[in-house]
């Protein structure tokens, strides 16, 4: 009677034995030890085309860091140059599911599965090996994710970014076809399972390859624009209090400055004022060269003082020249003086 584990590997060997371009599948457990067994099921192995294929499927948790190294070692002792696959289930021991990934894809926002790998994928990851889930008819291809924050450079602002939801410094970079091994998570590609060997003789996510580098087209977008907004809203907001002195209106020139020792002016100097000003009764002050000349008025004194009347003698009338000298032809006329 078989176990789950090996009923899982027979539907796999299926599975990939029904794929366009396999020759033909077999079952084997390379490097396993009979007295110490890994618990590791057996592996697939699958020709396709001159590319020979193994894939492992566990159906439980991984074995250990030591165990995968020493398989992946058996593997490459075997069968020179495949490629070994490991397809991990969706539970949470081979999963370490994450928040959905954000992405912009094909002009529309799209969410991508996201883990955080362990130990035992990293090690695969690092022997060549490639980590795959499987999911029925669909096949999560990994890319890696590694965030960071741009550098804040001359001339730029991050800050006055209205309708932004959050640090727009904060940005991620894809590492492909295959994650790096500095990424800090892992986002997963949804294929179709019968697309791997799409094209005949070779075994290969083209379509999750397809899409990462879609991805990395708009990440070098997203970079660029981000740089350009930083630097133009710098310009901008260095550029408006020059456009602010520009348009601002002309002051009126100054009032030249009032002696020291005038007097503050009353209703009743102002009046005055105006009277000399329109009888042209006005005394211009001594000045030099051709500088301005400045009329002063001293203004009217509030109370002046009284003075009493003195009644003053007439002066005496003169005569005029020409009234003497008529006087005097008038008495020679009737010879009263000679």
């Amino acid at each position: 009677m078989l176990d789950a584990a090996d009923e899982v590997v027979i539907r796999l060997r299926e599975q990939i034995h029904a794929l366009a371009g396999i020759a033909h599948c077999t079952t084997t457990s390379p490097g396993e030890d009979p007295t110490d067994p890994s618990g590791t099921p057996p592996a697939v192995i699958a020709q396709c085309g001159t590319t020979t294929v193994v894939f492992e499927a566990p159906t439980q948790a991984l074995p250990g860091t030591e165990a995968i190294r020493r398989r992946i070692r058996a593997v490459r002792d075997e069968h020179a140059g495949a490629q070994h696959v490991w397809f991990l289930k969706r539970d949470l021991s081979q999963f370490n599911q994450l928040d959905p990934h954000p992405v912009w894809l094909r002009g529309k926002d799209v969410l991508h599965e996201q883990v955080a790998p362990n130990e035992q994928q990293e090690a695969i990851l690092a022997a060549g090996g490639h980590v795959y889930w499987l999911d029925g008819k669909v096949v999560l291809v990994p890319y890696g994710i590694r965030r960071f924050r741009h550098p804040v450079q001359s001339g730029q602002d991050w800050t006055n970014w209205p309708r932004w939801r959050s640090d727009p410094r904060e940005d991620w970079r894809i590492s492909k076809p295959r994650p790096a091994p500095d990424a800090d998570t892992w986002g997963l590609v949804p294929i179709a399972f019968a697309s791997l060997t799409r094209t005949r003789g070779t075994f290969r996510p083209a379509d999750a390859h397809h899409v990462m580098d879609e991805l990395y087209t708009v990440q070098e977008s997203r970079f660029n624009w981000r740089n350009k907004r930083a630097r133009d809203t710098y310009a901008a907001a260095h550029a408006r209090p020059a456009a602010e002195s520009e348009t601002e209106p002309a002051r009126a020139p100054a009032e030249p400055a009032r002696p020291a020792d005038s007097a503050p002016e009353t209703t009743s100097s102002k009046s005055q004022e105006a009277d000399l000003v329109d009888s042209g009764q006005t005394a211009s002050g001594d000045h030099e060269g051709d500088g301005p000349t400045y009329t002063v008025i001293p203004p009217l004194p509030v109370n002046p003082p009284s003075v009493p009347h003195t009644p003053t003698a007439p002066a005496p009338a003169t005569q005029t020249p020409s009234v003497r000298r008529w006087r005097r032809l008038f008495r020679i006329a009737r010879g009263g003086d000679k």
